[in-house]
């Protein structure tokens, strides 16, 4: 065959070839609606200027809440990472709720939301990986049908019946009326899609047991991204002496117990930008936000306890690895950002009358690299702080106080603990209190109070203005809860220590004692063995003397016949 031939030949058919593709395309496409058709009532969402594609196309309807999204047409190859928050109808609203690890799977007319087992895995050969491979199977967790193929080639699927109708799968919360939902977010990025969706939901209960009931309007926000692994990021196994959130799996390719389990640090990618440098910026620093609803009276007291870390990370040579910016509603300031993007740390402020502090993270369930940390401060440690500082520290620098101290107090206000611990705005409401009660018997000492006629209510019941003291109320208690507690701890302490020492001696002496049954053993087969040669050697003595014995006799049988009759 020609050169020329050969290539008319493989001209046609690769001709041939596109055209079956063409037609098995058309042919998949001839099952569905055209795409017209269903999105005749639909906007484009669009999130981002240029012509880059959204990792999901967005369309939205014109006057129903219905959101339907284009999936690209790669999307058997990619994997996803789905972020759970409920943004918006409980007192902890903002706190990150959960997150997915899945991927699609296509099913005649059907897509299957599939989530890949993490579990269970092996770094060892080719056996044990196509072992844990079978054995070890992905989970369904939902599936929903194909409304038609998208105008880039991609399925479409209505994302109502699966982020509204499935929101008890997600978030274990359920939405009564999908008929009265609302989109208040959709959003399309070149690797993220952001949907947020409000609903009146079922009785339910919330963080630390708050009860919201039925009908109660919640916006669930979903997070979804494409997820890849980081260049350069190397996982770091954990330390059993340290303490870390871990990121762990079962690794069945390798036959040691002790290296079976595989746990893995939850930790940021950091690393230098110039390594030759003692202290060098960071590749790419850790950014924190603050949410718009932090008061800005505390935001320069919050920015500068996150920059803090800034120290620590200088032992190890990154300078400036954290970065603070911030939401302002009143100029606009980042208001485009959303705290539940998984693309952005925030921290977030809850007036819920709650004091504590919370700072969940989202990691790549495979290395254990931190994707998103949202932290959530309350409201409830300002009156916490305040009270202990109005309230319980001047109690505490008035204790031990004689009436004479009192007294002189009284005259010379300006020193007395009570005001100068007080804020500015209350000290002449403290000081004229404090001048009320030096008129008082003893200069308003609690010894010049006493109620006798119910004992056990004042501290100095019983023990004055009577001829017999008897108890009065028992501080007993009160008074040393801390130190009962601080001993409590101590002798926790002293256990654990004690128990860790038992348990090192008791290794210890196991180990001895192996040696030593060992060298025993050792003993015994080495005097078995010189048993067993001396026995061989008094066999072969004996052997030797029967041997001559014969001999001999042969010798004088010979002897005699050879005698002469």
């Amino acid at each position: 065959m020609t050169k020329h031939s050969f290539s008319q030949a493989f001209s046609l058919a690769l001709i041939v070839a596109l055209a079956g593709l063409n037609g098995t395309a058309t042919a998949e496409t001839k099952t569905f609606p055209p795409h017209a058709t269903v999105l005749k009532d639909f906007v484009k969402v669009v999130s981002t200027a240029g012509a880059k594609r959204p990792l999901y196309t967005l369309y939205k309807h014109k006057t129903d809440q219905r959101l339907l999204a284009e999936l690209p047409a790669a999307f058997t190859s990619q994997k996803y990472f789905l972020a759970l928050t409920v943004a918006s109808g409980e007192s902890f609203a903002g706190l990150q709720v959960g997150d997915l690890y899945f991927y699609w799977r296509k099913y005649g007319k059907r897509l299957a939301m599939i989530q890949p087992n993490v579990e269970v895995r092996s770094t060892g050969d080719s056996e044990s990986k196509a072992s844990v491979k079978r054995l070890f199977t992905d989970r369904v967790l939902l599936d929903t049908p194909i409304i038609t193929m998208g105008p880039t080639g991609g399925p479409m699927i209505d994302l109502n019946s699966i982020l509204v109708n499935q929101s008890s799968f997600f978030f274990g919360i359920r939405i009564t009326n999908p008929a009265l939902v609302t989109i208040k977010k959709a959003k399309a990025f070149p690797k993220n899609v952001e949907v947020a969706i409000e609903g009146p939901t079922a009785a339910s209960r919330g963080l630390f047991g708050r009860f919201a009931p039925s009908g109660t309007l919640k916006t669930l926000h979903y997070s979804i991204s494409l997820i890849q692994s980081s260049p350069g990021y190397r996982p770091r196994v954990a330390d059993a002496r340290v303490g870390y959130f871990t990121t762990s799996y079962s690794d069945l390719g390798k036959y040691k117990d002790t290296e079976t389990r595989v746990r893995y640090i939850n930790r940021w990618h950091l690393a230098k930008r110039d390594k030759s440098l003692k202290l060098s910026p960071p590749v790419k620093p850790i950014r924190f936000i603050l949410e718009q609803t932090v008061p800005v009276r505390y935001r320069r007291w919050v920015s500068q306890g996150v920059l803090y870390w800034n120290k620590a990370f200088e032992k190890v040579g990154i300078l400036n690895a954290i970065e603070v910016d911030y939401q302002d509603a009143q100029t606009g300031r980042n208001m485009d950002l959303d705290p539940e993007d998984v693309r952005y740390n925030f921290i977030r402020w809850l007036n819920n009358d709650v004091g504590t502090a919370i700072g969940p993270s989202r990691v790549n369930p495979l290395t254990g690299e931190i994707l998103d940390a949202d932290i959530i401060l309350t409201d409830g440690w300002i009156r916490h702080y305040f009270n202990q500082f109005s309230e319980i520290l001047p109690s505490v620098a008035m204790e031990g106080f004689n009436p004479e101290t009192l007294a002189w107090l009284a005259r010379h206000p300006k020193w007395d603990p009570r005001v100068r611990l007080a804020i500015p705005a209350r000290r002449n409401e403290v000081i004229r209190r404090i001048q009320r009660e030096a008129m008082q018997p003893l200069s308003g000492h609690p010894a010049g109070r006493p109620r006798t006629y119910m004992l056990g209510d004042d501290l100095y019941d019983g023990l004055l203005n009577r001829t017999s003291q008897v108890n009065g109320l028992c501080f007993a208690s009160q008074g040393k809860s801390m130190d009962l507690a601080v001993m409590q701890l101590h002798l926790a302490i002293l256990a654990a220590d004690a128990d860790k020492k038992k348990k090192k001696k008791k290794k210890k002496d196991d180990e001895k004692k192996e040696e030593n049954e060992k060298d025993g053993d050792d003993k015994d087969d080495a005097d078995k063995d010189d048993a067993d040669k001396d026995e061989a050697y008094k066999d072969d003595a004996d052997k030797d003397d029967d041997k001559d014995d014969k001999d001999k006799d042969e010798e004088e049988k010979e002897e005699k016949e050879s005698e002469p009759k």
